[in-house]
């Protein structure tokens, strides 16, 4: 997943409602910045919204002030503002920075460009300080370790950042982004071990807290299933309701505490099962009776305007709700598609 990253600027246009300020298009996202900073073509460092900027480094001042504790997404005279886009010259040493050649290549101008070009698409967050937005943990999750048997965290790609990736013509279905924590029950055959996890650690499941309390109503459905299939599955789903993520816009915050399954990840395969797989979530969780996040669209064509609409065309769901955005499950995979306007709120 990236977070920061050399990339160009693939257009720029003048601001509709502010004579001061242009519009800049940096992968799929958009950036409101001062006129006159930047030229289509340039190579700039983008930080990617659900970010964190270092609070100890002098090129990032500037942008904290307006993205003091995550980067998201920000309405500028009308106009979404989405991540940061800083000229390369906001490091004096950016070439020794972000180029590990530079000083052996410098003579070869051609080269230089070559390299100079290649160099899109480079993770620097390490380089620069900027880290991933994790939100604020539990003081009671009772962690006992790191994330077992291979499980990463639960982070799917926007789709900005899929370029010509996404899979448009396909059959998709889209389902609701449920804004809560990330928690993953399941069961390990070879170990007959039962599962429970947040987004980054394993939890102590004897022990009261917002992940335990789920175990109950889950575990036996999940080791039978599990044992008929003879396969070790992580179900990994979102754990909403009061507490949880609360913000004004966040209508899963105001419910009874509770847990959606989003997917199902094969253990022993190291892979998910999406969109046509027999263990398709859906078709799990419906079978064993256990909850499951919404379908919003089930088997429609996948286009341009569909990701469009749930990106910046709809501020809420036809039941009135504010949603923080849709995932997009096909036959490969699934990528997110985040609310600009549930963003820019919350």
């Amino acid at each position: 997943m990236k977070l920061a990253t050399i990339e160009k600027i693939t257009k720029l246009s003048a601001h509709p409602n502010a004579d001061a300020l242009e519009i800049v298009n940096v992968l799929g996202y958009q950036a409101v910045v001062p006129i006159g900073l930047h030229k289509e073509g340039d190579l700039v460092v983008y930080i990617q919204p659900d970010t964190v900027l270092p609070q100890d480094q002098e090129w990032a001042e500037e942008y904290i002030r307006y993205s003091p504790k995550r980067v998201k997404a920000v309405k500028l005279r009308g106009e979404f503002s989405e991540g940061v886009v800083a000229p390369l010259s906001k490091w004096k040493n950016f070439k020794e920075l972000f180029f590990e050649q530079w000083a052996t290549i410098e003579a070869s101008p051609e080269y230089w460009r070559k390299y100079y070009i290649d160099a899109i698409g480079k993770e620097v967050s390490e380089l620069i300080g900027v880290t991933k937005y994790e939100p604020p943990l539990p003081a009671n999750e009772s962690a006992i370790g790191g994330l077992p048997y291979g499980l990463g965290k639960t982070d799917e790609e926007r789709f900005e950042n899929m370029e010509d990736k996404i899979p448009y013509g396909e059959i998709v279905d889209l389902t609701l982004k449920v804004d809560g924590q990330s928690t993953t029950h399941g069961y390990y055959i070879a170990d007959d071990k039962y599962l429970l996890t947040g987004r980054r650690f394993e939890i102590n499941q004897d022990e009261p807290n917002r992940y335990s309390i789920h175990v109950p109503k889950v575990k036996d459905k999940i080791i039978e299933y599990c044992k008929e299939h003879n396969l070790s599955l992580a179900f990994r789903g979102e754990s909403y309701g009061n507490g949880i993520q609360s913000s004004s816009v966040n209508p899963h915050s105001n419910l009874p505490h509770s847990l959606a399954f989003f997917s199902i990840y094969n253990l022993d395969e190291r892979r998910y099962e999406h969109k046509g797989s027999p263990h398709y979530f859906v078709n799990v969780c419906d079978k064993l009776g256990l909850e499951r996040v919404p379908i919003l669209e089930k088997d429609v064509v996948l286009t341009k305007e569909l990701i469009e609409e749930y990106s910046k065309g709809i501020k809420k769901l036809p039941n009135g709700n504010h949603f923080e955005g849709v995932v997009v499950q096909h036959a490969n995979g699934s990528f997110k598609i985040i609310n600009k306007y549930y963003d820019a709120n919350k």
